[in-house]
């Protein structure tokens, strides 16, 4: 008997094997859970960090600067064009409304495109900077609502999400973590004063910096508009420049931006295509549409707010 139990071991019969019970694999799952979520925190939160530091780099440049160009930079065109675009919003544009659509990278991932029906004041003496914002596409995010009037809520945006999460009103600032949660930018930046703003400082400082390459073309057919495309080319990647390639689409009618795009430079050496960052299209914008206070008001009845 011995000798038989002997001989069944030397000839290599496998011990029992350890079976795991049902709760040790559930503690096992939740803890893969807890570190993912963990690992996707902290991504998220390094990028938004990333995000808002190169918002509140301040780009000290007089806008009127762009008026008071020689003509010798290949920037000066552009920076006049822009010029005029501004000051003709400040000074006509009270209001209006669009759809936007948007494609942006967030982090490595182009995230899905999406859509969204915009109201929007203009800062005026007689009234804020006021946004309203309606998600409609992709599924996940149709039904969003976000409101935000600067000065307001103590400059905090309300919202609502979609599903079981749009039970409540979420109040928060408008570059909180939760906010910026599939975000390029906070959504003070939206609209068409703010980009044009925002891009003729950036041309500013990019002149300063040196030499780039510039083209213009006309009669480019953009969202059902006629526009000219001024697209800036920043061959070397170096300091302060933003991006490589960027792309505007004016309405030059009615001097409003419809579209930007803008790429970073090519990932590698071995590689030749630049990387698109971001595009935003504006469709169907209506100007001095006659916004009311109530259009940026979550009360409103036509909206899906939660009491």
């Amino acid at each position: 008997m011995n000798e038989s139990i002997t001989n069944q071991t030397e000839e290599g019969v496998d011990p029992p094997r350890r079976r795991f019970t049902s709760k040790q694999i559930i503690i096992c799952l939740v803890a893969l859970v807890i570190v993912f979520a963990g690992w996707r925190f902290v991504t998220e939160r390094n990028r938004q960090q990333q995000l808002l530091s190169e918002l509140e780099t301040p780009v000290n440049e007089d806008i009127e600067q762009a008026n008071q160009t020689d003509h010798t930079h290949p920037l000066d065109p552009i920076l006049e064009i822009a010029y005029q675009s501004i000051k003709k919003i400040e000074a006509e544009v009270v209001d209006y409304t669009a759809e936007l659509a948007r494609k942006e990278r967030i982090g490595e991932q182009l995230m899905p495109p999406s859509r969204m029906q915009l109201k929007i004041r203009n800062p005026r003496k007689d009234q804020a900077f006021s946004i309203y914002v309606h998600f409609t596409e992709p599924e996940n995010t149709k039904g969003r609502e976000v409101i935000w009037i600067n000065g307001e809520n103590e400059n905090k945006i309300i919202a609502h999400e979609t599903g079981f999460l749009g039970l409540l009103r979420v109040v928060q600032p408008p570059d909180s973590f939760v906010a910026m949660v599939g975000n390029r930018y906070p959504v003070t930046e939206t609209g068409l004063l703010r980009l044009m703003q925002k891009l003729t400082q950036y041309g500013i400082r990019d002149r300063k910096a040196g030499s780039c390459e510039v083209e213009i073309i006309d009669d480019v057919k953009v969202a059902g508009v006629t526009c000219k495309r001024l697209r800036i080319i920043h061959p070397q990647k170096r300091e302060p420049f933003t991006f490589h390639i960027a792309e505007v689409d004016m309405d030059m009618q009615r001097l409003i931006p419809i579209r930007l795009a803008t790429w970073d430079w090519p990932e590698s050496d071995m590689e030749t295509e630049p990387v698109l960052v971001e595009e935003y299209i504006y469709h169907n914008v209506k100007l001095n549409a006659g916004l009311q206070d109530i259009d940026f008001d979550p009360d409103n009845p036509e909206y899906n707010y939660p009491d």
